[in-house]
């Protein structure tokens, strides 16, 4: 299957693993690039000699084209020159501002880089294309973690005929169902987040891709409430308490915060000012919380996500997941997802293309 997805990233089919933080570990990163996807990392969580050592596993796995993602801001800094020193073939970049993302595309397309920016309104995407990114990730409302306010029936269409460059659907995609659709809404190809997170070779516990089997595309919910910035996650006890929370407890988000600092290598100072410019953003792409508030639940937020990926608690733990989780069946190899989800597309296609030519 060639459309302008694969040609550009010289990749076998239009797919890619959304960069999802503590999930897309090096094993399951190789492991879409290895089946003809576009496998990609979240360096979100990684120190910057971490995201190093990251960045060689992938290599010593596979030698196909990938990826890492970068949320500007949170660290983004000391994570850069890492990503530029070891010429990593596809840089997938959210958030940030024209002053910093401008001068990365270039050193990125210096070393024979792409850029892939992601986005969920439409002057995000004109901007990103006019700085220089060559390709744009559209990321609809059903989509988990953080979105805009609208739905990929609308939103991929929308900008996929007003900007030049390749565009890739995010959100709601888990078969060849939804590629044939985003195919045939104007993208080159799709995202899958969930779907390859509940592969064999996701390095997460078996309670969490249960879940993922378990649970409907009515289980989610999206709300400010999980770490200062609209944020789709499963509806369970632990989503359930921050939703009746109008305030954290201090001891909570000081606790949590001090985990984040550490975890991130970031002093009190820069935490705060970094959760704060991401909130900044993200508010016009989705709506957000403000001031130190904001940065509280950040660190609460981040907290708890990892708990629920990290240490396999998906009760007590935040799991991020989107709509698209009501469509996942069964846990199996990331090759046999990928392979039948273009299959089905091809089928889609073709008895479409039958029952239109009669």
């Amino acid at each position: 299957m060639k459309t302008g997805m694969t040609e550009l990233f010289g990749i076998k089919y239009p797919i890619m693993l959304a960069g999802m933080n503590w999930l897309t570990t090096p094993k399951l990163v190789a492991a879409v690039s290895n089946a003809g996807g576009l496998g990609v990392l979240s360096a979100q969580w990684y120190a910057a000699d971490k995201l190093r050592g990251a960045i060689k596993e992938i290599r010593e796995q596979t030698d196909k084209p990938f990826g890492v993602n970068l949320t500007l801001g949170v660290g983004a800094r000391e994570r850069i020159p890492v990503i530029i020193e070891e010429k990593v073939p596809v840089l997938n970049y959210a958030l940030g501002r024209p002053p910093e993302i401008a001068p990365l595309i270039e050193a990125v397309h210096n070393y024979g880089g792409k850029v892939i920016g992601t986005i969920a309104m439409l002057r995000h995407a004109m901007r990103s294309e006019q700085l220089g990114a060559d390709c744009i990730i559209i990321t609809g409302y059903e989509a988990a973690s953080h979105s805009g306010n609208v739905g990929a029936l609308v939103l991929v269409p929308t900008i996929a005929e007003a900007v030049k460059v390749p565009c890739i659907g995010a959100g709601g995609y888990a078969d060849g169902r939804g590629l044939a659709a985003a195919l045939a809404l104007g993208a080159q190809g799709i995202s899958m987040g969930s779907r390859l997170a509940a592969t064999d070779e996701a390095e997460v516990a078996d309670t969490v891709k249960q879940t993922w089997v378990n649970a409907s595309e009515e289980d989610t919910v999206i709300d400010p409430a999980f770490d200062g910035i609209n944020c789709r996650v499963l509806r369970n006890p632990a989503a359930e308490k921050l939703l009746e929370k109008k305030a954290l407890p201090l001891f909570d988000a000081i606790s949590a915060g001090m985990h984040m600092k550490k975890t991130l290598g970031l002093s009190w100072g820069q935490l705060f000012k970094e959760a704060n410019n991401l909130r900044r953003q993200a508010i016009g792409v989705g709506g957000g919380q403000r001031g130190l508030g904001s940065a509280m639940r950040f660190a609460v937020g981040g907290r708890l996500f990892a708990k629920a990926t990290v240490e396999g608690d998906p009760v007590n733990g935040i799991l991020m997941i989107g709509q698209t989780v009501g469509r996942i069946k069964d846990i199996t190899t990331v090759a046999n997802v990928i392979e039948r989800t273009v299959k089905e597309a091809e089928e889609i296609l073709q008895t479409m293309n039958k029952q239109f030519a009669s």
